[in-house]
């Protein structure tokens, strides 16, 4: 089996549904980032402004092992959607090598 990073670029305000259901599957830590999304959809016009085009939104970055990839996946989609416009997206790619500091544990050992 090989470790995978999950990322998901999601609404703010979605964020305790989402970070209750992933400690659900067994997912309780994770990173969360501040970060600002520019390339306005139509439905964000409530929230645009004369002085800036950028969207507040969180990026969570979860390291996971490739069984489990479709399970946090979907848990994000169901738990992030608002069914409007501007949910936000994820995406998940290969780690090359996982070592935990403290232990030297590599690859799905260092993930416990």
């Amino acid at each position: 089996s090989s470790d995978l990073k999950v990322e998901a670029i999601v609404r703010a305000i979605k964020m305790h549904d989402i970070q209750h259901e992933l400690s659900e599957i067994g997912i309780p830590t994770f990173s969360i980032y501040q970060v600002q999304i520019t390339g306005i959809h139509k439905g964000h016009e409530g929230v645009r402004n004369k002085t800036s085009d950028y969207i507040p939104k969180l990026k969570i970055e979860i390291l996971c092992s490739d069984k489990d990839e479709e399970t946090v996946i979907e848990t994000i989609q169901k738990s992030g959607q608002s069914g409007e416009k501007g949910d936000g997206v994820i995406f998940s790619y290969d780690i090359n090598k996982l070592v935990k500091i403290r232990t030297a544990e590599i690859g799905e050992k260092a993930l416990q």
